[in-house]
C-alpha cells in the first residue's frame, strides 16, 4: 500500500514538474502583438477576444497580446502602445488601418517581423502600398483568402437552398466581384446545383424576389436587414454574433484573432505573402432544421 502510495507521489510530482516547466517556457517565449482599437473591441465582443486569445496562445504555445488603443491615437501614440505592450515581440500584427504605424515600427524594428492583415481585397492588390510603397519585401502581407471563402459560401447557398432551386442573391465589394462570382459559381458546378445567382455591389440594383432562397451579404448593402425578409443570410462580418441580424445563419469571421494562428505559422514557415481562409460560425434561428445546420458546420 504504501508502495503505490509512494508511486502515486512521485507521478505526480513529475506531472508537475513537468506543467511548471511548460509554463516557464511559455511565459519565457517572446509574445505576438495584435494591434487594435476600443471601437473594435466592443463590436466584436469582449469575451470573443478573451476566449480565442487563449485559445490561440495554446495554438501556438505562445502568448497572443492585444495592444488596445483609442479610435483617434495618432501613429505616435500606438508605436507607443505597440513598444509597451513588449519590447521583443515575436511578431506584430497590424490590421490595414495601422499600415502607416506598420512601416514607421518596422524602420525602428528591422529584425522584429512585421504582419499587415490586408483584409478582402484581389490577390494581385497591394492596399498597403499607401503606407509602404510598392516595394513590400521587409514585410509579412496577408488577404483573407476570397476564392476559398466564397467557394465555401456557395456550398452554404446549396446547402440552404436545399430541394426549393430558388434564387440566390450575392452582394460583393465591386473590386473582387469577378473573383468572388468564379469561386462561387464554381462551387454550384461541383455540387451539380446551377441555381440562379445575380451578383450586385449596392442594394439599389437589387428588387425583391419571392422566390430567393438565400442571400450572400459581403459588401455594402447592410440596409437589407431593415426589410426584415425572413430569407436565410450568409453574412461576411467579424461583429459579435450577438449583434448580427436574426435572418443570419452563417458568419464568415476574417478578424485579426481568427487570422492570427495561420498569420504566425506563415512566418515561421518564412511566406512574406499569402492568403488566409475566414472562420465560419453557423448560428441557430430563422427556422434552420438540424440537419441543415449539421451540413453547414462541416463546410
Amino acid at each position: 500500500m504504501r508502495s503505490r502510495t509512494k508511486k502515486s507521489i512521485a507521478v505526480a510530482g513529475s506531472l508537475l514538474a513537468v506543467i511548471i516547466a511548460a509554463l516557464i517556457i511559455f511565459f519565457a517565449r517572446a509574445p505576438v502583438l495584435i494591434v487594435t482599437d476600443y471601437s473594435f473591441i466592443m463590436l466584436y465582443g469582449q469575451s470573443r477576444i478573451r476566449s480565442e486569445t487563449f485559445y490561440s496562445s495554446l495554438a501556438l504555445f505562445r502568448q497572443i497580446k492585444p495592444v488596445i488603443v483609442t479610435d483617434d491615437a495618432g501613429d505616435d501614440i500606438v508605436q507607443f502602445a505597440v513598444a509597451d505592450g513588449s519590447s521583443r515581440p515575436y511578431c506584430v500584427l497590424f490590421p490595414l488601418r495601422f499600415a502607416r504605424v506598420a512601416r514607421n515600427y518596422r524602420e525602428i524594428n528591422p529584425d522584429i517581423p512585421v504582419v499587415i492583415l490586408e483584409g478582402r481585397y484581389p490577390s494581385d492588390a497591394n492596399p498597403a502600398s499607401f503606407a509602404i510603397g510598392e516595394d513590400t519585401d521587409d514585410y509579412f502581407l496577408f488577404k483573407t483568402d476570397i476564392s476559398a471563402d466564397f467557394y465555401r459560401a456557395g456550398l452554404a447557398a446549396v446547402i440552404l437552398d436545399g430541394e426549393k432551386d430558388g434564387r440566390i442573391v450575392a452582394f460583393t465589394e465591386s473590386g473582387i466581384q469577378s473573383q468572388a462570382r468564379e469561386a462561387f459559381l464554381r462551387a454550384l458546378n461541383d455540387l451539380e446545383k446551377p441555381l440562379h445567382t445575380s451578383f450586385f455591389t449596392t442594394l439599389a440594383q437589387f428588387s425583391e424576389n419571392p422566390s430567393l432562397s438565400c442571400i450572400v451579404m459581403a459588401g455594402a448593402a447592410s440596409d437589407y436587414f431593415d426589410k426584415n425578409s425572413k430569407i436565410p443570410v450568409v453574412y461576411f462580418t467579424w461583429l459579435d454574433p450577438e449583434l448580427v441580424p436574426l435572418d443570419t445563419v452563417v458568419i464568415f469571421n476574417d478578424s485579426p484573432w481568427i487570422q492570427a494562428v495561420p498569420a504566425v505559422r506563415m512566418v515561421n514557415a518564412g511566406m512574406t505573402k499569402g492568403q488566409i481562409p475566414s472562420k465560419t460560425h453557423v448560428l441557430k434561428g430563422n427556422n434552420i432544421d438540424k440537419n441543415t445546420i449539421r451540413k453547414l458546420r462541416k463546410i
